[in-house]
């Protein structure tokens, strides 16, 4: 057991040893680390300065850019109004032509309606008169027919009355 406690003791030494090594070291590191920390603060009021810097230009840049779009944007809607008004004119001698030629086709309709109206009308004449002409024969007819059959029915009238006549004077006669 000794041999293991010599061991371990020696191992502890080695340890103790090591461990008082990285303490001087880190007191050296110390100084190295106070170096360092004034070096990033350094970087970081560098880094704040060209950051303010840098912001100060990129405000710069957007009050230029927008100033930029601003014009541009007056310029397009000018022209846009331009186009607009041109547009609007073409399109009012556009139309100005198509009323012309609709007014030019409704006289050309109108007249040949006029003319097909004029032949309609004609024949519708035409037609009518001959069925006037018809039907007068037809009531001339009929007329005829009636004046025969009142005719006959007079007559028969009168015969029947005759005889009915005759009749009473042989009743009272053979009475």
């Amino acid at each position: 057991m000794n041999e293991q406690m010599r061991e371990r003791g020696g191992t502890l030494e080695t340890d103790v040893a090591v461990i008082q090594s990285n303490y001087v070291r880190r007191d050296e590191f110390s100084a190295l680390r106070e170096e360092m920390g004034i070096g990033f603060a350094k970087v970081n009021a560098k880094s704040d300065v060209m950051r303010t810097e840098l912001n100060a230009k990129i405000d710069l840049m957007h009050v230029e850019l927008n100033a930029k779009i601003e014009f541009a944007h007056g310029e397009l809607n000018g022209k846009i109004d331009f186009s607009h008004v041109e547009l609007n004119g073409k399109i009012d001698i556009v139309h100005a032509e198509l009323s012309g030629k609709i007014d030019i086709v409704r006289a050309e309709l109108s007249g040949k309606i006029d003319i097909v109206h004029a032949e309609l009308s004609g024949k519708i004449d035409v037609v009518h008169a001959e069925l006037s002409g018809k039907m007068d024969a037809g009531f001339a007819q009929v007329n005829a027919r009636i004046d025969r059959a009142t005719t006959t029915l007079l007559k028969w009238m009168f015969a029947s009355q005759i005889s009915v006549a005759a009749m009473l004077i042989a009743a009272v006669k053979y009475l």
